[in-house]
Parts: structure tokens; C-alpha cells; sequence
């Protein structure tokens, strides 16, 4: 009987232990399908995690990458590959280096592995020219990410800065406009408070003494005085001539009316109403013949550079002295020459001589008076006629002024 009871209880002990043992199979399986769909749960909630990441930076107006730590990319947004003009396959996992020039590339893969290795956030503006494509001026911002596992990534922020660098240029050239027409304001005033003065003062004082002497009928010294008037009042009128010429151009005044022009005769006429000043001083006054040449320009403006030329010449050339002009044709173009053997000019003065800002004027051989203004206005107007201007000197070997004109209008 005992036997018996004991191999039924240790029956009931089994189906106990069996029914146990399904209720914790069930336990645990209903655990599993709950880790199961938590992990499921998790990797969606990934997925719209990710998605939500990639919109919003899809979303965002600049440029946004992130780089691994050998400069590969491993993540751009759509403004990015929009900036780059670059599809997103097509750079995934590369460097951007293959696309630019050894110089941007050596760059800006120098201030990557910098901010790879020391962490600190760096700010820098370059240029970037994918593709030989138009070039980009670009700011970048790059800082360091560790993850969990300590892997570092680079994370930037590119911003194209093209057209404000544009505009922040325009508007420093403006600034420096601005002061050039300043000084050329004080410039014009000094030469109307001094320059102008001077000479009509010595034309009234002349004038007095013309009258004194015509009262005693002294008429050699009258001769002498009407002489000086004349000079002074033909310095005078081409002094006025080049500040209204000079006034004119700067406030786009000036008419432009090209011409076909006999050279030979151009350079005549200015000679013959030089060549006065040139024999007070007994400075001989030529030209090289130059028959034949024709162009098409503004004569007026031309005759306006000769003249200023040949009377910087005059003022700088002792006494004796020679001025030579000439014209040589050069292929759809011609080169003047304006050519003295005075006092020469020295270097570091010949670099200032075509700025109006700029102080050069000096006394000439006879203690001439200048203003500065004729050789700025020179290179005003061969710049208008479509020419440049420049000058071969040594100081006491004399200067040769040379200018170019096309054979043709530029306009």
C-alpha cells in the first residue's frame, strides 16, 4: 500500500512539474514575442527617426555633411549635392577630392584630418571649383563627433558666400571711388585757388605795367610784357581747358564723336599752336612724318593728350633742347611717341605721375608751375579712345611718353 501511495505521489510530483514547465514555456515564448516586437518597435521607430533626420536636413538652406575619419563622406543633405552640382550616389563615400583642384583639395583635406585629430571647431572661408566649373567662394564650419564606440566623424556646414564676397568687393571699390573723387575734389579746388590764381594775377600785374609803359611809349618793353601776357594766357586757357575736360569726364559728360583723322595734319595743328611756347624757350618742336595713317577717333580728345604731352615735354626740357612726335603703325593699331631729352623723371616719381591723387607736379626748367592735372587727364582720355598709356624715362636722360590708339572706333 505504501508502495502504491508513493508511486502516485511522485506521479502527481511529474504532471505538477510538466503543467510548471508549460506555463513557463508560455511565459517565456509570450516574453520573446514581447522583446520580439519591442525590437521590431525599435527598428521602425529607427526607420522614422531617420526619416525625420533626413528631412530635416533635406529642409535646411545650407549645405550639410558628415565625413568619416578618413574624409569619406557618409551622409550629405540635398543642398549639399545641389550646391556641388553632384549626384548623391555619385559622392556617397568619397572625399570630394576627385572633383576639385590639388590646391582647394590639399585644403581643405589638411583642415579635416586637423579637426579629426584636436577636435576643435574650425571656421574658414575658400574657394571651391568643382569640376573646373565657375569658382565658389564658401564658408565652412567643421566640428568632431565621437559615438559610443569612439569612432570620430567630421560634421560640416557649407554656405555659399559668392555673392555677398561679390557685393562686400563692389562696395569696397565704391568706398575707394569715393576717395578718389574726394581727392580729386581737393585737387581741383587747390588748382583753382593756386594754380588759376597765380597765372591771372601775373597777367594783371603785366598789365599794369603795360599801361605804365605804353604812357612813356616805352614799346620794346612793351613788346617784351605783351610777349609774357600771351604765354600766360595760353597756359591759363589750357589749364581751364583740362579742368572742364577733366569735370566733363568724371561726370560722363564728355560727347564722344569719332572721326576719320588725317594724323599728319592732327599733330600739325597741335604743334603749330605750341611751338610759340617751345621757341621762348629755344626748344626745338618736330615731328616725324607720319603721312598716309588714318584713324578713326575722337579728335578733339586726341588733340587734348598731344597738347598736354608736348607741353609736359616743353616745361621739363632745358634750353636747346628738342621734342620729337612720331606715329608708327602697328598691325589694327597705332603708337604715339612723345620724346624730349630734358630733365627725366625718376622712378619712383614716374609710378604717380598718371594719378590725380597723387602730388608730382614740380617746377619745370624755367620754373614753370604745373598742376598735375594734364597727365591724369591724358590717361583718361586714351583710356576712353580705347588705348594705354606709359612712359620710358631716366632722371638727366629725358622722357619719352607713348600712348596706343586702335585704327578704329571702340565703340
Amino acid at each position: 500500500m505504501t508502495d502504491k501511495l508513493t508511486r502516485l505521489e511522485l506521479e502527481d510530483k511529474i504532471a505538477e512539474l510538466k503543467k510548471q514547465n508549460e506555463i513557463l514555456r508560455s511565459q517565456l515564448s509570450a516574453q520573446n514575442q514581447q522583446k520580439k516586437g519591442q525590437k521590431e518597435s525599435l527598428v521602425e521607430q529607427n526607420k522614422v527617426a531617420d526619416g525625420y533626420i533626413h528631412t530635416i536636413l533635406d529642409n535646411m538652406g545650407d549645405s550639410v555633411f558628415v565625413k568619416d575619419d578618413k574624409s569619406r563622406l557618409v551622409l550629405v543633405n540635398d543642398a549639399f549635392c545641389k550646391m556641388f552640382g553632384l549626384p548623391r550616389e555619385e559622392i556617397m563615400g568619397k572625399t570630394l577630392a576627385e572633383h576639385v583642384s590639388p590646391d582647394e583639395r590639399e585644403s581643405f583635406l589638411k583642415i579635416d584630418s586637423q579637426v579629426l585629430a584636436d577636435g576643435k571647431e574650425n571656421i574658414n572661408e575658400e574657394t571651391l571649383t568643382v569640376r573646373g566649373a565657375v569658382t565658389m567662394i564658401i564658408s565652412t564650419r567643421k566640428s568632431r563627433y565621437v559615438d559610443a564606440s569612439g569612432k570620430r566623424f567630421l560634421v560640416g556646414v557649407v554656405r555659399d558666400i559668392t555673392a555677398s564676397k561679390k557685393a562686400e568687393q563692389a562696395l569696397k571699390q565704391s568706398e575707394m571711388r569715393l576717395i578718389e573723387l574726394n581727392a580729386t575734389k581737393d585737387k581741383l579746388f587747390s588748382i583753382m585757388g593756386h594754380d588759376l590764381r597765380a597765372p591771372l594775377n601775373n597777367i594783371l600785374g603785366l598789365s599794369e605795367l603795360l599801361i605804365e609803359r605804353v604812357r612813356k611809349s616805352d614799346t620794346g618793353k612793351s613788346a617784351e610784357y605783351l610777349e609774357i601776357i600771351k604765354v600766360s594766357v595760353k597756359n591759363t586757357l589750357a589749364l581751364l581747358d583740362n579742368l572742364l575736360n577733366w569735370a566733363k569726364s568724371q561726370t560722363g559728360e564728355i560727347n564722344y564723336k569719332p572721326e576719320k583723322i588725317d594724323l599728319s595734319t592732327t599733330i600739325r595743328h597741335v604743334i603749330e599752336l605750341l611751338d610759340p611756347i617751345a621757341r621762348t624757350k629755344n626748344i626745338s618742336l618736330s615731328q616725324i612724318a607720319s603721312e598716309g595713317i588714318e584713324i578713326y577717333t575722337d579728335e578733339r580728345m586726341l588733340k587734348t593728350i598731344l597738347r598736354n604731352l608736348i607741353s609736359n615735354a616743353i616745361k621739363f626740357t632745358k634750353s636747346g633742347g628738342s621734342i620729337i612726335v612720331s606715329v608708327v603703325l602697328e598691325q589694327n593699331q597705332v603708337q604715339f611717341s612723345v620724346s624730349d631729352n630734358g630733365l627725366g623723371i625718376k622712378e619712383e616719381v614716374s609710378k604717380k605721375l598718371f594719378k590725380m591723387s597723387a602730388n608730382t607736379s614740380s617746377l619745370g626748367t624755367a620754373n614753370e608751375k604745373g598742376s598735375g592735372l594734364g597727365l591724369a587727364l591724358c590717361k583718361e582720355f586714351v583710356k576712353k579712345l580705347g588705348g594705354d598709356i606709359w612712359l620710358k624715362s631716366k632722371e638727366g636722360d629725358g622722357s619719352d611718353f607713348r600712348f596706343t590708339l586702335p585704327l578704329n572706333s571702340p565703340e
